[in-house]
């Protein structure tokens, strides 16, 4: 492909992000570094000023990425087509390779299954011990669809949640910042110090005798913003050690924290419909939203 600059005086990256408005700026840098790009013939760095005249070429081909093992790990796949892939992730799997993790994670699981034939791009991420539906975007178009829509706040996500204690009001609203915890990088708190917005909105489905269970809307997708501020109330999510949550009520164990991602609606970056996916209610969380929890402690 092959653009003509007229007048306009502006880094590259940023003047063919413009240009060619279905792909990322970041997607632009990455294909320029690895000398997709030529500025009159010459390769440039993303830092270089457009001038009048200059004849801008490109290959569009896909940017380079780093080495992830494709593991034959099985998956959940609740839909899947050129464009997208959504999933039902299971709790106890991380999302993608990292210190600690450098294999057996979902990514691995996706460039197993995808084969060759595409490269999955992640656009969101749940937690190690969180289940639920989680969207993967097959190419860059879709990925920078799906991350604007993020970034606008027209995904609509619902999680399911048990906390300890009873709820009294009908419903919530938690507007409350969110930062890293000082002296302990690995949890998320409400602080002074803290400076990323964070809103979670809930309702409550049903009363136990020592928990409840509720319905989650996070409208910011800060990293574990519900367990965050499900603890800044006084309600950590069941079975969530790392902020509190209880791991044990009458004979019934939880082994990890009692959250699903239900449900996940967005704009299909290729159709431009709305479309709506649910992942089912995980073995561990049944009877939490329908039942009084049983065992010598349930009253």
């Amino acid at each position: 492909m092959k653009l003509i600059v007229g007048t306009q005086e502006m880094r590259i990256d940023k003047y063919i992000a413009g240009k060619l408005s279905k792909y990322s700026r970041g997607y632009f840098q990455k294909l320029i570094k690895s000398g997709g790009v030529t500025v009159n013939r010459r390769e440039v760095s993303s830092h270089y000023i457009t001038k009048e005249g200059d004849e801008i070429e490109l290959d569009l081909r896909e940017v380079e990425r780093p080495s992830v093992e494709a593991q034959d790990i099985r998956l959940e796949i609740l839909f899947e087509d050129d464009d997208v892939l959504v999933l039902n992730k299971e709790p106890g799997i991380v999302v993608h390779p990292a210190c600690g993790h450098h294999d057996g994670t979902l990514l691995n699981a996706l460039y197993g299954h995808a084969k060759g034939s595409f490269s999955p791009l992640l656009v969101h991420r749940l937690d190690k011990d969180t289940s639920g539906v989680l969207v993967v975007a097959k190419n860059e178009r879709a990925k920078k669809s799906l991350a604007k829509q993020f970034q606008n706040r027209t995904i609509k996500k619902v999680y399911l949640a048990a906390v300890k204690g009873r709820i009294g009001e009908e419903k919530g609203r938690i507007e409350a910042p969110l930062g890293r915890a000082p002296g302990d990088r690995q949890k998320i708190v409400v602080g002074p110090a803290a400076k990323k917005a964070g809103i979670t909105e809930f309702k409550v489905l049903k009363r136990h005798p020592e928990f409840t269970a509720i319905e989650v809307y996070p409208l910011t997708g800060r990293t574990h913003q519900i367990r965050s501020h499900m603890v800044y109330i006084g309600h950590p999510v069941l079975g969530d050690k790392t902020y509190g949550g209880l791991e044990k009520i009458g004979d019934r164990v939880f082994s990890r924290q009692m959250l699903h991602a239900r449900r996940i609606s967005f704009t299909h970056p290729a159709t431009g419909r709305r479309v709506e996916f649910e992942a089912p209610v995980p073995r561990d969380m049944k009877g939490l939203f329908d039942e009084e929890p049983k065992g010598k402690n349930a009253k």
